[in-house]
């Protein structure tokens, strides 16, 4: 073999490997924002090393009417019906420089885990009562930090966001429908998408979360006029303290247009319908916070 033909080799072989390398699973079919905050753990039990880098997250495309939360209102309160449902307190938080309505999930029983938030934003107040009926498509951006190490079955521990689940859902209409035949033509709730996100290796990640209203049955969409309806937002019970926070929610009627949203505070919002803002800086392990309110909501039957 001559020297090209070795090098050649050589080349490929390294183009190879780094391919290989950079292979990634991307079955979800929504937008990832890769993390300010990575980390790496040892896998031998029951000493962890921890390697904390910092890169810049890209930003996402936000549209112009999309609640970003920068107007200080809350915009969501905590639904309030027992069993499973975990207390929360809510805040405005500025993280990495934008900001975001941060939902951080109490736990009283260290041993357990945090159980389930569920936020609900009263859709009448925001897009109008004649609007509701006109719900064609909803986005929503979610970040992901993690306060605590997740322990592995191994015995180590890692600083990571671990599994974000849940589901986008809503009150579509105050009552079923029926027509003539007694066949259903409007539901009273329904699950817009239920989505499992994970991430292993970094202690913060941002996902946007996108479904079609209705995602599969057409009795699923909003009811037109109805002043029940609701986005709700929930997210399952999570074994490490991992807080999540909400931003660009973007409503889109039928034909694809994003609806105006108007600037109103939800039920947890302050007094004066404006929350000063929480100032995080930092990695998801080293933050410092200049001023923050949160609303603490009893999870007590309505």
């Amino acid at each position: 073999m001559n020297a090209k033909k070795a090098l050649a080799l050589l080349a490929a072989l390294c183009m190879t490997a780094g391919l290989s390398a950079c292979g990634g699973n991307t079955e979800n079919s929504v937008a990832e924002t890769t993390t300010n905050a990575q980390t790496e753990s040892t896998t031998t039990a029951p000493e962890t090393t921890t390697a904390v880098t910092t890169t810049e997250a890209p930003k996402l495309d936000v549209d112009p009417n999309a609640i970003t939360f920068d107007d200080g209102n809350l915009y969501f309160h905590q639904m309030g019906g027992g069993g499973d449902e975990a207390d929360v307190e809510l805040s405005i938080a500025e993280y990495n420089g934008d900001k975001k309505l941060k939902v951080h999930v109490l736990r009283d029983d260290p041993t357990a885990e945090f159980g389930v938030p569920k936020l609900v934003l009263e859709l009448p107040a925001v897009l109008g009562l004649e609007n509701v009926g006109n719900i064609g498509h909803i986005s929503i951006d979610f970040t992901c930090v993690a306060n605590e190490m997740w322990k592995n079955d191994d015995g180590s521990e890692s600083l990571v966001v671990g599994n974000f689940l849940g589901a986008i859902a809503g009150n579509i209409a105050s009552e079923k429908g029926y027509d003539d035949a007694e066949n259903l033509i409007q539901n009273t709730w329904a699950n817009h998408l239920e989505f499992a996100f994970d991430d292993w290796e970094n202690a913060e990640h941002t996902w946007r979360a996108e479904t079609d209203i209705p995602a599969l049955l057409p009795a699923n969409g909003y009811a037109a006029n109805d002043e029940g309806t609701t986005l709700v937002i929930m997210r399952w019970g999570q074994k490490n303290d991992v807080d999540f926070y909400i931003d660009n929610v973007t409503f889109y009627d039928k034909d694809g247009n994003s609806m105006k949203c108007n600037p109103v505070s939800g039920e947890a919002a302050p007094e004066g319908g404006e929350a000063p803002a929480e100032t995080t800086t930092g990695t998801a392990a080293e933050t410092t916070t200049a001023a923050e309110t949160t609303t603490t909501t009893a999870a007590a039957a309505e």
